[in-house]
């Protein structure tokens, strides 16, 4: 087919071909993440929707199994740099606050990740902090949950607190945030003060749907 008429026929013909590409590609490289612009977060202050997942171990975690506890939601994905980069500063932190009734979790939402992927990865790194699997994205997409990192944390009470990015670093090496947003939550809940901020915007990579 030749697209070489001249004059304003052709002109208009080259637009239009020209704009139905550029959807096509555009579709194209946002797939992973259409069904994602519908998704909706739970407002903070309200309660998380209950799961029973996984992890890379076989063994079976529900959040209302921790009521009581605080609880991190931390979704990840191996081949984003932006979460490897957090992974472990994710395991220092789990390690800082063992002694307190604080429970961090990683969850692995891809569609591109199977659970042997996911034992290898946490074996190779030695990450000690359980990742879940998360079949079919179905948590993610109750909780609006887009990119990796993101995190979630909720109080004793299953009420969410806050929402969005692990820390205030934007780089995907190993340079570590001047903020760690989990921390600061944690020693504010623990302390039995307000936390703040309750959102931020989270950085990373999208959730592979």
């Amino acid at each position: 087919m030749c697209f070489c008429s001249s004059g304003k026929t052709g002109l208009a013909l080259l637009a239009v071909v020209a704009i139905a590409g550029a959807a096509t590609i555009g579709g194209y490289l946002a797939s992973g993440s259409v069904s994602a612009d519908k998704l909706e977060t739970p407002e903070i202050g309200t309660k998380l929707p209950d799961f029973t997942m996984t992890d890379v171990n076989g063994e079976s975690h529900t959040l209302s199994d921790y009521q009581g506890k605080i609880v991190v939601l931390n979704f990840s994905s191996q081949h984003c740099p932006f979460s490897r980069r957090v992974d472990p500063e994710l395991t220092e932190i789990a390690e800082e606050y063992a002694e307190e009734d604080v429970v961090i979790l990683s969850i692995d939402a891809n569609d591109a990740t199977t659970p042997d992927d996911i034992r290898a990865y946490a074996e190779e790194h030695e990450l000690s902090v359980p990742i879940l699997n998360d079949e079919g994205h179905a948590y993610a997409d109750k909780l609006g949950a887009t990119r990796t990192p993101e995190v979630y944390i909720v109080d004793t009470e299953g009420t969410l607190v806050y929402h969005g990015a692990f820390d205030d670093s934007k780089r995907p090496d190993s340079e570590k945030g001047e903020t760690n947003y989990i921390r600061k939550t944690v020693d504010a809940l623990l302390a039995g003060e307000a936390v703040e901020p309750t959102e931020t915007k989270a950085f990373g990579c999208n959730i592979q749907r």
